[in-house]
Parts: C-alpha cells; sequence; structure tokens
C-alpha cells in the first residue's frame, strides 16, 4: 500500500511541492515528510492514524527533512537518516507492505540515500530525479558531486525497476528510457562547457550564457550557476 500527500510548498525548485511517501498500512514507513507545515504533518498524522511508524529522510534539505522532528513527536516515531548515522548500505526497513532497502546515492548530496521496495519493483529517489525533468540539482557548495551522481544513477539503473518515486514531480513509469536520458543530458552539457571553455570563456556569468542561453528565469539563476560548478569542478576548473 502506498499513499502520496503533497506538501503545499511549490517553488521553481520544489515543483509542485514536496511528495511525503506513506508506505504501509499497519507498521509503515512515511518517507520525507517534508516542511514544517503543520496543515500537512497534521494530514500525515492522520493518515498514520496508530500504526507503528517510521520516518525516513533521503537527505537533510528543509523542503524534504524540516518537519521530522514535530512529526515524530506526533507520532512517537524514530527519524532515520544517513546523516544521523542511522540509515545506510545494507540497512533494511520493514513496512507490512514490504521492505525497503537503503542505497546509499550521493551526488545531489554527500548523504542522500534511495529506498529500493523490490516487492513492487520500485525505488524512491528522492532528489536524485525530478519528475517531468531530465535534470536535477548537484551543488558542489552543498557537498555535491556530478562524478557521484553519475554514479548513482547507474547503480539504481541496475536494478530495472519498474516504476521510480521522485519527491518533487510525478513518477517515472518507464525507469530505463528515464535514466538514459538524465545519464545523456548530462554529458551534452559537459560537452557544451568543454566548448565554451576552450573558446576562452572564463567569466561565471558568462559560461552560464554560453551553456544555458541568455532566457534563464532570474529564480534559477542561482541554481543554474551551482549546476555550472559541478560540470566545472568535474572537468578540474577551479571554483571562480
Amino acid at each position: 500500500m502506498l499513499r502520496t500527500l503533497l506538501a503545499p510548498n511549490a517553488s521553481p525548485m520544489t515543483l509542485d511541492g514536496t511528495r511525503t511517501f506513506v508506505v504501509g498500512s499497519g507498521r509503515i514507513a512515511i518517507i520525507d515528510p517534508g516542511p514544517d507545515d503543520p496543515a500537512h504533518l497534521e494530514r500525515l498524522a492522520a493518515a498514520a492514524g496508530d500504526a507503528h511508524s517510521v520516518i525516513l529522510l533521503t537527505h537533510q534539505h528543509p523542503d524534504h527533512a524540516a518537519g521530522a522532528e514535530r512529526l515524530a513527536s506526533m507520532l512517537g516515531a524514530d527519524v532515520l537518516s544517513q546523516a544521523a548515522g542511522t540509515l545506510g548500505a545494507g540497512v533494511d526497513v520493514a513496512t507490512d507492505a514490504g521492505t525497503l532497502r537503503v542505497l546509499p546515492t550521493p551526488g545531489h548530496t554527500p548523504d542522500h540515500v534511495a529506498l529500493h521496495w523490490p516487492e513492487q519493483m520500485a525505488i524512491f529517489v528522492g532528489d536524485l530525479m525530478m519528475g517531468g525533468l531530465d535534470t536535477a540539482l548537484v551543488a558542489p557548495s552543498e557537498g555535491g558531486s556530478l562524478e557521484q551522481y553519475l554514479d548513482s544513477l547507474d547503480r539504481l539503473a541496475g536494478l530495472h525497476a519498474r516504476v521510480l518515486y521522485p519527491t518533487h514531480g510525478p513518477e517515472f513509469t518507464d525507469p530505463d528510457t528515464a535514466f538514459e536520458r538524465y545519464h545523456a543530458h548530462r554529458l551534452r552539457r559537459l560537452e557544451q562547457v568543454r566548448s565554451a571553455l576552450a573558446a576562452g570563456i572564463s567569466d561565471r556569468d558568462a559560461l552560464v550564457t554560453a551553456v544555458y542561453g541568455d532566457g534563464v528565469p532570474p529564480a534559477l539563476r542561482e541554481w543554474t550557476r551551482s549546476t555550472l560548478e559541478a560540470y566545472l569542478h568535474y572537468l578540474g576548473v577551479r571554483s571562480g
């Protein structure tokens, strides 16, 4: 049994908001409770009812994790995360809808994990992928790594899932194609950065324009520059 509750925190970075996943009915796992929004947390508490609950965080960004402690107090539940040392490779989380297997997937952040649900051939991918898009944020300033990101994508692709559940945007129902698109997108961008550098462009704002065009919305400019830094770091170019 899977239920999805959408937090009211839509933005250019969160798309239509944070999706919180509730796996199971009597023994449940709540994945990414989202922002510390009282109405959203009340809905989650009502969905959990008197079930034995555990709260799982794919990573520590506030749009995923800020509501975790308040929800834990409401439910008397534990909060598990890789950052706290309570989620990691080899850890299985039991629910009455099947086991969730923890897979470290650094790249978006160093502490990022995905959760494999073998019984449903599904993976909860957190922010490694964004539903409806072919890219997601990799920011070296927050410990993101393009090399690790690409490796994480490849390892998840090897599980041959039937569906992927990102925390933002709709699910991916053709995972093999989605993984190919994400990987191909990164490699195309990498070649664009190489070409811009070869043309003698080094100023960061000029690089953003050369690689992404001049139509980047102001709200996404900093996100775009952070992503550019990930490519430069991958290529061994010092930040400037």
